[in-house]
Formats: C-alpha cells, sequence, structure tokens
C-alpha cells in the first residue's frame, strides 16, 4: 500500500464546500467514499493499480481514472466561474505571521490606489 495525495483545485477551504470523493477499483467496488478537507484527501491504495474517481462539489463533478505508480501526489480541476455580474470575487484565509493556525477576521487590503 501506498500513501496517496488527492487534490482538488476549486474547492473551498477547511472544511466549508468540499468534494464528496468516491474511488473504485477497475471492477467497480467502492473502496472509498470520503470527503476533502482544504481540498485535500489522504488515502492509502495499491501501487500499479489503475482506480476511477467520481468526485462531487458544489454541483460540479469529475469523473476520471487515475494509475497508481511512484507518485505519491495527484491533481483534479474543479471546472469553476468565480466571475459574477462583472465582480470578481475571490475568498482566501488569512494567518496570523506570529501565531500558527490564528485566522485574521477582518481587514482591508488596498491591492493597487485609486487615482
Amino acid at each position: 500500500m501506498q500513501k496517496v495525495i488527492l487534490k482538488f483545485i476549486g474547492t473551498g477551504i477547511n472544511d466549508k464546500y468540499q468534494a464528496c470523493v468516491n474511488i473504485y477499483d477497475t471492477n467497480g467496488n467502492l473502496l472509498y467514499q470520503k470527503k476533502t478537507y482544504n481540498g485535500k484527501l489522504i488515502l492509502y491504495l495499491k501501487k500499479n493499480k489503475l482506480y476511477k474517481l467520481v468526485s462531487e462539489s458544489c454541483g460540479d463533478i469529475v469523473k476520471t481514472s487515475f494509475y497508481v505508480n511512484a507518485a505519491n501526489e495527484y491533481i483534479f480541476f474543479f471546472n469553476r466561474d468565480i466571475v459574477t455580474s462583472n465582480l470578481r470575487i475571490i475568498t482566501f484565509l488569512l494567518n496570523d505571521a506570529n501565531y500558527n493556525n490564528l485566522p485574521i477576521e477582518k481587514g482591508e487590503i488596498v491591492l493597487w490606489q485609486k487615482q
């Protein structure tokens, strides 16, 4: 068994808007049914085997297969559009540099100066 990290781009942070992931073997048997955390899922799978992945997040579905070889990290993408009504909304998590795992709740970031 090999430690495998599955990363999903397009999910939320921490436990918000995470992907529900189903992993099947080549015979269609369900091996794992788990939810990601921070867009990641850690599993132990047999090396040199093919697996089918079906994952769902916020109505988007990713169906694909992947082969476990010497690599231990696999990346999958949800097709997300973050542009709504000509307003681009980006959400991210900031942590205090001096205190680990202390999220910054409020603040303002100026990306460019107004003229």
